[in-house]
C-alpha cells in the first residue's frame, strides 16, 4: 500500500491510498479507482479494495476535499466548497492520477453515490474503460422510499441545513446521521438540488445534462432493494440521462427477509456483505475480455 497525494486541477490536495497486488498475482491489464460517497471516509472502501487487488488490479481509494484525510482546518465552515467541485474536479483528478500511473492499462471505475455522479459526468473528459454505479442516485427527497425517511431528510435539507448554515456557519452532519464532516458549501448546494424535480440536471449554472448525454462505454447500475435513497426510480433519473452508455441494470434483493440480509445505502462495502462483491468484480473482469 502506498499513501498518495493527488493534486486536483484547481489546486486542492486529496489524500489517498494505492493498494497493490502481490507481484506474482498482478493482472497487468487493468487498474481500478474507487470514487467515494458524500460524508464517507476512504476507510469504508479498504476491504473491497483488498478484494479487487486479489484479482490482480492495483486499486486507488481516496477522500474528497473537505472529507476524511483530505480535510483541512476550517473546511467544515467553507461555504465556497461545493458538491459540484467534488464531481467536476476531485473525481476526474483521481482518475487522471491513476491513468498517469498506469498509462498502458485499462482503467476501471467504481462510484459510490456522489462518486458515481462525478464518474459519469466527467467520462467525456477522462474516459475510463468501464464504470460501476453502486447505490448512486439522484438525491431527490420526494423519491425516497418511505414516508418516515422522506420526512427526516426533508427536515435535514429544508430546515436544519439552512438554519445551521446561516447561524452556525456549518452543518452538524454527524449529529444528523447523514455522514461525517461535510463542508457547509457542499451541504448548501446539495440541499438545493434535493428540492429540484430533476436534481442537478435542473441547475442552470451547470451542464450535467450535456455531460451525462456525452458519457460512453459500459456502465453497470447496481441497486440494493432495501436502500431507501438509491431505489431504482431515483437511480434511473441518472441512467436515463446516460443515453450513449451501454447501461446494464442489476437489482439485488436485500433486507431481513432475503438471503442477502440488510445492505442499504452503505452496506455493500462492509465485510459482512463480501458475498456480493463478485457481482462487481466479475462484471469488471468481463469488460476486459
Amino acid at each position: 500500500m502506498d499513501t498518495v497525494t493527488i493534486t486536483t486541477d484547481d489546486g486542492h490536495q486529496l489524500v489517498g491510498q494505492l493498494l497493490l497486488p502481490e507481484t506474482d498475482s498482478e493482472d497487468t491489464r487493468a487498474a481500478v479507482v474507487l470514487h467515494p460517497a458524500t460524508g464517507v471516509n476512504q476507510h469504508l472502501y479498504r476491504k473491497f479494495a483488498e478484494h479487487l487487488i486479489v484479482r490482480g488490479w492495483p486499486t486507488l481509494i481516496y477522500d474528497l476535499r473537505g472529507s476524511g484525510l483530505s480535510e483541512q482546518p476550517g473546511d467544515a465552515k467553507n461555504k465556497d466548497m461545493k458538491m459540484s467541485d467534488w464531481i467536476l474536479h476531485d473525481v476526474p483528478s483521481a482518475t487522471r492520477w491513476l491513468q498517469e500511473r498506469y498509462p498502458d492499462r485499462k482503467i476501471l471505475a467504481v462510484g459510490h453515490s456522489v462518486g458515481a455522479h462525478g464518474m459519469i459526468a466527467t467520462q467525456r473528459d477522462t474516459h475510463v474503460d468501464a464504470m460501476v454505479m453502486v447505490a448512486a442516485h439522484a438525491g431527490i427527497t420526494r423519491l425516497i422510499s418511505t414516508f418516515a425517511e422522506r420526512l427526516r431528510i426533508g427536515a435535514v435539507f429544508n430546515v436544519v441545513t439552512p438554519l445551521t448554515y446561516r447561524f452556525l456557519g456549518y452543518v452538524p452532519v454527524e449529529k444528523l446521521g447523514i455522514g461525517r464532516s461535510i463542508p457547509a458549501g457542499v451541504m448548501h448546494q446539495w440541499s438545493g438540488w434535493s428540492r429540484k424535480r430533476g436534481y442537478f440536471f435542473d441547475d442552470d449554472t451547470l451542464d450535467f445534462t450535456q455531460r451525462f448525454h456525452q458519457a460512453t462505454g459500459p456502465l453497470l447500475s447496481l441497486v440494493f432493494t432495501d436502500d431507501l435513497w438509491a431505489n431504482r426510480a431515483a437511480v434511473d433519473v441518472l441512467t436515463d440521462q446516460a443515453t450513449q452508455a451501454q447501461v446494464e441494470k442489476v437489482d439485488v434483493p436485500c433486507g431481513k427477509s432475503t438471503e442477502n440480509g440488510p445492505v442499504g445505502h452503505m452496506g455493500f462495502y462492509r465485510s459482512a456483505n463480501s458475498a456480493l462483491w463478485p457481482i462487481v468484480s466479475d462484471w469488471l473482469a468481463a469488460q476486459l475480455d
